[in-house]
Protein backbone atom coordinates (compact mmCIF):
# COMPACT_ATOMS: atom_id res chain seq x y z
CA UNK A 1 0.00 0.00 0.00
CA UNK A 2 2.81 2.57 1.18
CA UNK A 3 4.72 1.43 -2.48
CA UNK A 4 1.65 2.11 -4.55
CA UNK A 5 1.03 5.51 -3.17
CA UNK A 6 4.48 6.56 -3.92
CA UNK A 7 4.31 5.82 -7.31
CA UNK A 8 1.41 7.28 -7.51
CA UNK A 9 2.83 10.18 -6.43
CA UNK A 10 5.85 9.99 -9.14
CA UNK A 11 2.65 9.44 -12.03
CA UNK A 12 1.04 12.54 -11.23
CA UNK A 13 4.76 14.60 -11.70
CA UNK A 14 5.68 12.97 -14.20
CA UNK A 15 2.31 13.83 -15.99
CA UNK A 16 2.56 17.75 -14.80
CA UNK A 17 6.06 17.71 -16.05
CA UNK A 18 4.64 16.43 -19.83
CA UNK A 19 1.72 19.02 -19.53
CA UNK A 20 4.27 21.99 -18.94
CA UNK A 21 6.71 20.53 -21.92
CA UNK A 22 3.74 20.47 -24.07
CA UNK A 23 2.33 24.14 -23.27
CA UNK A 24 5.84 25.32 -23.70
CA UNK A 25 7.98 23.82 -25.69
CA UNK A 26 9.35 20.77 -27.39
CA UNK A 27 10.80 18.65 -24.51
CA UNK A 28 14.64 18.55 -25.28
CA UNK A 29 18.23 19.26 -23.90
CA UNK A 30 18.13 22.50 -22.57
CA UNK A 31 19.59 25.28 -25.06
CA UNK A 32 23.51 25.67 -25.52
CA UNK A 33 24.86 28.74 -23.77
CA UNK A 34 25.62 32.05 -25.79
CA UNK A 35 29.53 32.25 -26.30
CA UNK A 36 30.43 35.48 -25.24
CA UNK A 37 32.16 37.32 -28.23
CA UNK A 38 35.52 38.00 -27.59
CA UNK A 39 37.74 41.35 -28.49
CA UNK A 40 40.83 41.53 -29.96
CA UNK A 41 43.24 43.72 -27.99
CA UNK A 42 43.91 46.98 -29.45
CA UNK A 43 47.36 47.96 -30.32
CA UNK A 44 49.92 48.99 -27.81
CA UNK A 45 51.16 52.24 -29.50
CA UNK A 46 52.57 55.30 -27.41
CA UNK A 47 53.20 58.72 -29.20
CA UNK A 48 55.52 61.46 -27.89
CA UNK A 49 56.51 65.30 -29.49
CA UNK A 50 54.87 68.68 -30.12
CA UNK A 51 53.29 70.41 -32.82
CA UNK A 52 55.95 71.31 -34.85
CA UNK A 53 58.01 68.38 -35.02
CA UNK A 54 57.66 64.70 -36.03
CA UNK A 55 56.56 62.67 -33.36
CA UNK A 56 58.07 59.99 -31.77
CA UNK A 57 56.17 56.08 -31.56
CA UNK A 58 56.82 53.46 -28.87
CA UNK A 59 55.92 49.97 -30.17
CA UNK A 60 57.36 46.44 -30.17
CA UNK A 61 57.89 45.92 -33.63
CA UNK A 62 56.58 43.77 -35.87
CA UNK A 63 53.95 45.03 -34.58
CA UNK A 64 50.04 42.62 -34.55
CA UNK A 65 46.98 44.94 -35.37
CA UNK A 66 43.77 43.13 -34.86
CA UNK A 67 41.81 45.81 -34.49
CA UNK A 68 42.50 49.56 -35.41
CA UNK A 69 43.02 52.15 -33.14
CA UNK A 70 42.09 55.72 -33.63
CA UNK A 71 42.97 58.21 -30.73
CA UNK A 72 43.11 62.20 -30.65
CA UNK A 73 46.45 63.06 -28.85
CA UNK A 74 45.16 66.63 -28.51
CA UNK A 75 42.09 68.52 -29.59
CA UNK A 76 42.69 71.19 -31.64
CA UNK A 77 41.24 74.67 -30.74
CA UNK A 78 40.14 75.67 -34.82
CA UNK A 79 36.82 75.78 -36.77
CA UNK A 80 35.23 72.09 -37.16
CA UNK A 81 36.80 70.61 -41.12
CA UNK A 82 34.01 70.85 -43.62
CA UNK A 83 32.83 68.22 -45.99
CA UNK A 84 34.15 68.56 -49.54
CA UNK A 85 35.98 71.70 -48.16
CA UNK A 86 39.98 71.68 -48.55
CA UNK A 87 42.23 70.52 -45.29
CA UNK A 88 45.57 70.29 -44.91
CA UNK A 89 46.87 67.27 -43.35
CA UNK A 90 50.14 66.56 -42.04
CA UNK A 91 51.08 63.09 -41.79
CA UNK A 92 53.81 60.69 -40.19
CA UNK A 93 53.54 57.26 -40.57
CA UNK A 94 56.05 54.14 -40.18
CA UNK A 95 55.41 50.35 -41.27
CA UNK A 96 54.93 48.96 -37.70
CA UNK A 97 56.65 45.25 -39.46
CA UNK A 98 60.22 46.99 -38.83
CA UNK A 99 59.54 50.25 -38.29
CA UNK A 100 60.75 51.86 -40.69
CA UNK A 101 59.28 55.66 -41.96
CA UNK A 102 56.77 55.41 -44.72
CA UNK A 103 55.64 59.02 -45.32
CA UNK A 104 57.57 62.34 -43.32
CA UNK A 105 55.37 65.65 -44.10
CA UNK A 106 57.40 67.43 -41.75
CA UNK A 107 60.46 67.01 -44.06
CA UNK A 108 58.29 68.49 -46.62
CA UNK A 109 55.08 69.94 -47.06
CA UNK A 110 51.37 69.14 -45.91
CA UNK A 111 49.19 67.74 -48.18
CA UNK A 112 46.09 69.23 -49.35
CA UNK A 113 43.09 67.52 -50.27
CA UNK A 114 38.53 67.90 -50.46
CA UNK A 115 37.09 65.83 -47.16
CA UNK A 116 35.72 63.37 -49.40
CA UNK A 117 35.84 59.48 -49.13
CA UNK A 118 36.86 59.68 -53.01
CA UNK A 119 39.85 62.36 -52.09
CA UNK A 120 41.42 60.50 -48.57
CA UNK A 121 39.64 57.07 -48.80
CA UNK A 122 37.24 55.71 -46.46
CA UNK A 123 39.37 54.90 -43.81
CA UNK A 124 41.11 58.54 -43.73
CA UNK A 125 37.88 60.02 -43.87
CA UNK A 126 36.06 58.28 -40.57
CA UNK A 127 39.29 59.56 -38.96
CA UNK A 128 39.29 62.70 -39.59
CA UNK A 129 35.41 63.93 -40.01
CA UNK A 130 34.09 65.45 -37.21
CA UNK A 131 37.26 66.79 -35.66
CA UNK A 132 38.87 70.35 -35.45
CA UNK A 133 41.37 72.30 -37.15
CA UNK A 134 44.76 71.99 -34.86
CA UNK A 135 44.06 68.51 -34.01
CA UNK A 136 46.76 65.62 -33.67
CA UNK A 137 45.17 61.95 -34.08
CA UNK A 138 47.45 58.56 -33.57
CA UNK A 139 45.80 56.02 -36.22
CA UNK A 140 47.10 52.17 -36.64
CA UNK A 141 45.25 50.07 -39.32
CA UNK A 142 46.52 47.20 -41.22
CA UNK A 143 46.30 47.97 -45.01
CA UNK A 144 47.31 45.31 -47.59
CA UNK A 145 48.99 43.53 -44.59
CA UNK A 146 51.14 46.08 -44.04
CA UNK A 147 50.42 47.41 -40.21
CA UNK A 148 50.96 51.28 -40.39
CA UNK A 149 51.14 53.61 -37.18
CA UNK A 150 50.78 57.28 -38.38
CA UNK A 151 50.49 60.26 -36.14
CA UNK A 152 47.37 62.65 -38.59
CA UNK A 153 47.93 66.29 -37.95
CA UNK A 154 44.96 68.63 -39.42
CA UNK A 155 46.07 71.86 -40.35
CA UNK A 156 43.69 74.95 -41.54
CA UNK A 157 43.58 75.77 -45.47
CA UNK A 158 43.48 79.30 -45.11
CA UNK A 159 45.19 81.93 -42.79
CA UNK A 160 43.39 82.48 -39.57
CA UNK A 161 43.73 85.49 -37.33
CA UNK A 162 42.03 88.95 -36.81
CA UNK A 163 41.90 90.68 -40.33
CA UNK A 164 42.90 94.13 -40.79
CA UNK A 165 41.39 96.26 -43.28
CA UNK A 166 43.74 97.92 -46.19
CA UNK A 167 45.09 101.31 -46.48
CA UNK A 168 43.09 104.24 -47.99
CA UNK A 169 42.97 103.90 -51.46
CA UNK A 170 43.74 99.89 -52.25
CA UNK A 171 40.72 97.62 -53.12
CA UNK A 172 38.67 96.19 -50.40
CA UNK A 173 38.28 92.80 -49.00
CA UNK A 174 35.06 90.72 -47.65
CA UNK A 175 34.56 87.18 -47.30
CA UNK A 176 32.02 84.31 -47.25
CA UNK A 177 31.53 81.55 -44.91
CA UNK A 178 34.49 79.42 -45.66
CA UNK A 179 37.10 82.40 -45.37
CA UNK A 180 36.89 82.61 -49.60
CA UNK A 181 37.89 86.27 -50.25
CA UNK A 182 36.13 88.64 -52.50
CA UNK A 183 38.60 91.41 -53.78
CA UNK A 184 36.86 94.67 -55.24
CA UNK A 185 38.64 97.53 -56.04
CA UNK A 186 37.05 101.45 -56.48
CA UNK A 187 36.34 102.76 -59.91
CA UNK A 188 37.84 106.06 -58.79
CA UNK A 189 40.93 104.19 -57.37
CA UNK A 190 44.30 105.52 -58.89
CA UNK A 191 45.90 102.34 -59.54
CA UNK A 192 50.11 102.49 -57.25
CA UNK A 193 53.38 102.57 -59.78
CA UNK A 194 55.58 101.09 -57.30
CA UNK A 195 54.59 97.62 -55.63
CA UNK A 196 52.47 97.27 -52.38
CA UNK A 197 52.67 94.76 -50.18
CA UNK A 198 49.90 94.76 -47.36
CA UNK A 199 49.39 92.63 -44.63
CA UNK A 200 45.39 91.66 -44.04
CA UNK A 201 46.04 89.25 -41.29
CA UNK A 202 49.72 88.11 -39.72
CA UNK A 203 50.97 84.72 -39.07
CA UNK A 204 52.72 83.76 -36.51
CA UNK A 205 54.99 80.84 -38.22
CA UNK A 206 58.41 81.42 -39.18
CA UNK A 207 59.08 83.82 -41.74
CA UNK A 208 59.87 82.22 -45.50
CA UNK A 209 62.74 82.29 -47.37
CA UNK A 210 63.96 81.75 -50.90
CA UNK A 211 64.13 78.76 -52.02
CA UNK A 212 61.63 77.50 -49.95
CA UNK A 213 58.44 75.34 -51.33
CA UNK A 214 55.71 77.30 -49.86
CA UNK A 215 51.27 75.86 -50.48
CA UNK A 216 49.37 79.74 -50.40
CA UNK A 217 46.00 80.19 -51.72
CA UNK A 218 44.80 83.06 -53.62
CA UNK A 219 42.47 84.98 -55.42
CA UNK A 220 44.33 87.52 -58.23
CA UNK A 221 41.96 90.43 -59.89
CA UNK A 222 43.01 93.24 -62.50
CA UNK A 223 43.13 96.61 -60.55
CA UNK A 224 41.21 98.17 -63.82
CA UNK A 225 37.66 96.39 -63.50
CA UNK A 226 38.37 93.67 -60.64
CA UNK A 227 37.80 91.05 -62.72
CA UNK A 228 39.17 87.91 -61.45
CA UNK A 229 41.32 85.77 -63.57
CA UNK A 230 43.15 83.05 -61.66
CA UNK A 231 42.15 81.25 -57.94
CA UNK A 232 42.45 78.29 -55.94
CA UNK A 233 39.50 78.94 -54.24
CA UNK A 234 36.38 77.32 -56.09
CA UNK A 235 34.32 73.57 -56.30
CA UNK A 236 36.93 70.80 -56.26
CA UNK A 237 39.63 73.66 -56.18
CA UNK A 238 43.21 72.78 -53.85
CA UNK A 239 46.03 75.01 -52.77
CA UNK A 240 49.05 75.34 -54.65
CA UNK A 241 52.85 74.80 -53.85
CA UNK A 242 54.81 77.19 -55.27
CA UNK A 243 58.66 77.65 -54.79
CA UNK A 244 60.11 81.32 -54.04
CA UNK A 245 63.28 82.87 -56.26
CA UNK A 246 63.40 80.06 -58.94
CA UNK A 247 61.95 81.97 -61.63
CA UNK A 248 58.52 80.46 -61.39
CA UNK A 249 56.28 83.41 -60.25
CA UNK A 250 56.13 86.91 -61.86
CA UNK A 251 58.55 89.04 -60.06
CA UNK A 252 56.12 91.08 -57.73
CA UNK A 253 54.64 87.83 -56.32
CA UNK A 254 57.60 86.06 -55.70
CA UNK A 255 59.37 89.27 -54.00
CA UNK A 256 56.23 90.36 -52.28
CA UNK A 257 56.23 86.94 -50.21
CA UNK A 258 59.56 86.83 -49.02
CA UNK A 259 59.90 87.39 -45.36
CA UNK A 260 56.46 86.91 -44.60
CA UNK A 261 55.57 84.56 -41.51
CA UNK A 262 53.84 81.30 -42.55
CA UNK A 263 49.93 81.75 -41.61
CA UNK A 264 49.74 85.55 -43.16
CA UNK A 265 47.31 86.61 -45.41
CA UNK A 266 48.63 89.62 -47.32
CA UNK A 267 47.68 91.55 -50.61
CA UNK A 268 50.23 92.00 -53.09
CA UNK A 269 49.30 94.87 -55.35
CA UNK A 270 51.73 94.94 -58.97
CA UNK A 271 52.34 96.98 -61.64
CA UNK A 272 52.44 96.25 -65.08
CA UNK A 273 56.60 96.32 -64.81
CA UNK A 274 56.49 93.71 -62.21
CA UNK A 275 53.73 91.69 -63.41
CA UNK A 276 53.77 89.77 -66.79
CA UNK A 277 56.08 92.22 -69.18
CA UNK A 278 55.60 93.00 -72.54
CA UNK A 279 55.11 89.54 -73.68
CA UNK A 280 52.12 90.08 -75.70
CA UNK A 281 49.96 88.70 -72.20
CA UNK A 282 46.35 89.79 -72.20
CA UNK A 283 47.52 91.23 -68.59
CA UNK A 284 51.13 92.50 -69.52
CA UNK A 285 49.52 95.90 -68.83
CA UNK A 286 47.23 95.44 -66.45
CA UNK A 287 48.26 95.92 -62.29
CA UNK A 288 47.78 93.12 -60.76
CA UNK A 289 45.53 92.13 -57.38
CA UNK A 290 46.54 88.71 -55.55
CA UNK A 291 45.09 88.00 -51.68
CA UNK A 292 47.50 85.24 -51.15
CA UNK A 293 46.74 82.71 -47.81
CA UNK A 294 50.73 81.31 -46.90
CA UNK A 295 49.54 78.01 -45.53
CA UNK A 296 52.76 76.16 -44.81
CA UNK A 297 56.68 76.27 -46.29
CA UNK A 298 59.22 73.49 -46.40
CA UNK A 299 61.66 73.09 -44.18
CA UNK A 300 64.58 75.78 -44.39
CA UNK A 301 67.65 75.15 -46.15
Amino acid sequence: MRHWRMRTVRTGLGALSLGLCLAVTACGPSPEPVPTPTVAPAPVVDISGTGGQAPVFTYTAPLLVETPLTEVVWTGDGEPVVDNQPVLLKIYSENATDATVVRDDFASLPKPYLLSPESIGSDLYTVISGQTIGTRILHVVETDDVPLVMSIDILSSRAVGEARAPADGLPTVEYDANGVPTVSVAAEAVPPTSPVVQQLIRGTGAQITAGQKVMIQFVAVKWSNSELFDTTWGADLLPETVTLGEDQLIEGFDEGLVDLPIGSQVMLVIPPGLGFGPSGNDLSAETLVYVVDILAASPAA
